[in-house]
């Protein structure tokens, strides 16, 4: 009786899933079909918009199911037009160096950057070359682990260094794709020198509270590994709250809805001292705030939630 009751269960919930995929998907190819102009990150949210109401779930969430519903894998999608020795090349070359930076800047943070990469010029219809774009977001924190503080010029010296990269840019290309690698870390004052640098400084920003917990506990393991968690969240706040503080924002050459979302979600967050300290924990499965900083693993698994 169980058996056939777990069944019926089970069996109800499917064609529930399968409705929302259903829906989902005709959703997407309507918007898609009368909006051609849009960018895939925009399809997304209009899809969201529309059926949001009737479903209680987050936009994160949506979106993975919209994507999935959909069978779009974003990197693929955003990269099929790069050359395919340059990809080829840069995975099997460039990629494993990420292995060596700390948790925060590894190749799960890398392909979210070149995620963003492309889905910042895909909405301003910014026209850039997919190759340059490709390069500049792979190779932008190349070498990080050596110094923190001089991380872009490190990353712009491997990549003009490395004789593979010649074989793919002109000598021109070349000097761009250095100068944005350069420029991504930009400060208020200075500007980046070409509409590369603006874009990859704007992709670096985060756009995911979960990632900025995520990536921020793994950079504490390299610098606090001694700190009570209780304090180290403290701080954490203190820290944040200066970085997307209304009246001194970060710069963001190409502000999208995404980024928007994302910083009114937090600033909000911020302000509610107790939720912050609750998710934060939740998100890095932190078990004691009694405990170290080294204690606690954090989320292991940040290259699957990255990467979505």
């Amino acid at each position: 009786m169980k058996l056939q009751k777990d069944f019926q269960q089970y069996a109800q919930e499917s064609d529930l899933e399968n409705d929302l995929n259903n829906r989902l998907k005709l959703t997407f190819d309507e918007i898609k079909k009368n909006n051609p102009n849009l960018s895939l990150d925009e399809v997304l949210y209009a899809v969201y918009d529309k059926v949001k109401d009737n479903y209680n779930k987050p936009f994160d969430v949506l979106r993975n199911m919209i994507l999935k519903a959909n069978n779009i894998d974003e990197l693929e999608y955003y990269t099929k037009n790069v050359r395919k020795d340059l990809k080829y090349y840069i995975e099997e070359n460039i990629f494993p160096q990420y292995s060596k930076n700390d948790g925060g800047h590894n190749i799960a943070h890398i392909l979210e950057v070149i995620r963003r990469s492309f889905a910042l010029n895909d909405t301003f219809k910014l026209g850039l070359d997919d190759n340059m774009i490709y390069a500049i977001a792979s190779c932008h924190d190349w070498g990080k682990y050596e110094n923190h503080a001089t991380h872009h010029l490190i990353a712009a010296k491997n990549f003009m260094n490395d004789e593979g990269m010649k074989n793919f840019f002109t000598d021109e290309q070349r000097k761009i794709i250095k100068e944005a690698i350069e420029d991504h870390r930009s400060s208020k004052e200075d500007e980046p020198r070409s509409v590369y640098g603006k874009l990859i400084s704007s992709a670096d920003r985060n756009t995911r509270i979960e990632i900025v917990f995520i990536r921020s506990f793994f950079v504490a393991h390299e610098r606090m590994p001694e700190t009570n968690i209780e304090e180290y969240l403290d701080y954490t706040i203190e820290r944040l709250s200066k970085k997307y503080d209304e009246e001194n924002p970060e710069n963001m050459y190409f502000e999208d809805k995404t980024y928007k979302v994302f910083l009114q979600d937090m600033r909000d967050l911020l302000k509610k001292e107790k939720d912050f300290k609750n998710r934060y924990c939740m998100v890095n499965h932190i078990t004691s705030r009694k405990n170290r900083v080294q204690d606690e693993p954090g989320e292991i698994a940040n290259t699957k939630i990255l990467k979505k």
